[in-house]
């Protein structure tokens, strides 16, 4: 006898409304700028959280480096300290530790730190995640950042619940309190996975009276069979900024991969999201290159309807138009055109059963 598995799909507030802070525009002294005006060269904004520890604030910083690598040594140093205004805190906490220099990879900057970075409440971590990224992938040549722990990918931040214990949770201590909790998300957050790619273009900027809430949503994705050739069920519980739209969570979460045993990846880890747009329940997806290029060993339709199908799971979502460098004009590994709009097809999902204990 196979189980029904419970979906929800209406996302919980958490409840967590940050205010940000208005940058003003004319503030002497403290060496702001508002994020409109043009920077000169070597100069970089550099993120820090607010003293309540709720929001991102912005500082302009000039470099020394003349090189990528430098500056991205320099970018991460400041991220370590406190403004000269003394009116924020550092991004990176007092008490989570780097575990190496960064290390840039053509254009991505992997940033690696010990356990305690795992440790973080949700808020911390996601103000640094997002802090990190925004300062980081400023230089030239340098479109995303990826977050190692302990030496391996970290993917904890698209299942954050569980992370920080009951006691611990909320205090921004990054202090693993309260017994075992701690240490099994830890094991599941910090799994042997491909590396998440991290753009400060996923974090978008509240200035003036804008708040900026954090939600959990339960999600229904679906990735390849084992075999590649249908689609199977994942349910995943996950906690984001709104300042990222829901269609552009579930895409992302498709791109980090799998979580479960026997679950295959329908789309390359190097992929670039290059756009997510929804218009009258039709949502618009562009891909970079890679989509066409980087082939994964699964059917040409387990890829296609692992996107349409996880994103129609969405009420918001009806259909779904798939572009690769804002073209429709292009036929998929040579067998599905994606000129037209893609509506579900439950068909290509495979039938898991769960059989009951005796």
């Amino acid at each position: 006898m196979s189980k029904k598995r419970k979906r929800t799909r209406v996302a919980e507030v958490f409840g967590l409304i940050l205010t940000m802070l208005a940058v003003g525009a004319m503030v002497a002294g403290c060496g702001r700028k508002p994020e409109s005006a043009e920077l000169e060269e070597g100069q970089y904004y550099t993120y820090y959280v607010n003293q309540a520890g709720t929001a991102l604030i912005s500082r302009v910083y000039e470099t020394r480096a003349g090189d990528t690598e430098g500056i991205v040594a320099e970018l991460l140093a400041q991220c370590q300290t406190v403004p000269e205004s003394g009116d924020g805190r550092r991004v990176i906490p007092a008490n989570v530790a780097l575990a190496g220099p960064a290390r840039l990879e053509n254009n991505v900057v992997n940033v690696y730190f010990d356990t305690t970075y795992a440790l973080m409440d949700k808020v911390t971590e996601l103000l640094c995640r997002a802090g990190l990224a925004k300062t980081l992938t400023q230089p030239e040549g340098v479109e995303y950042i990826s977050i190692y722990v302990n030496g391996r990918p970290y993917t904890g931040f698209g299942t954050l619940s569980g992370l920080e214990s009951e006691s611990g949770a909320g205090d921004g201590s990054g202090s693993a309190q309260g017994g075992s909790g701690g240490q099994g998300a830890l094991n599941q957050a910090i799994t042997e996975v491909s590396p998440v790619l991290i753009g400060g273009a996923d974090f978008l900027d509240n200035t003036g009276d804008a708040t900026n809430q954090y939600d959990q949503a339960d999600l229904v994705l679906y990735f390849a069979n084992a075999e590649g050739n249908g689609l199977v069920e994942e349910y995943r519980s996950v906690v984001y900024s709104n300042n990222l739209s829901l269609e552009r969570v579930v895409l992302n979460q498709l791109v980090e991969g799998p979580a479960e045993e026997g679950h295959t990846a329908t789309l390359p880890g190097s992929v670039k999201i290059q756009g997510v747009s929804l218009r009258d329940n039709v949502c618009y997806v562009d891909f970079d290159n890679t989509f066409l290029e980087e082939a994964l060993n699964v059917a040409d339709t387990a890829v296609i309807y692992s996107i349409v199908n996880s994103l129609t799971e969405l009420p918001s979502v009806g259909q779904v138009q798939i572009t690769v460098n804002g073209s429709a004009d292009v036929t998929f590994r040579n067998n599905i055109s994606l000129s037209g709009r893609f509506e579900r097809a439950p068909e290509y999902v495979a039938q898991e059963t769960e059989s009951e204990a005796p």
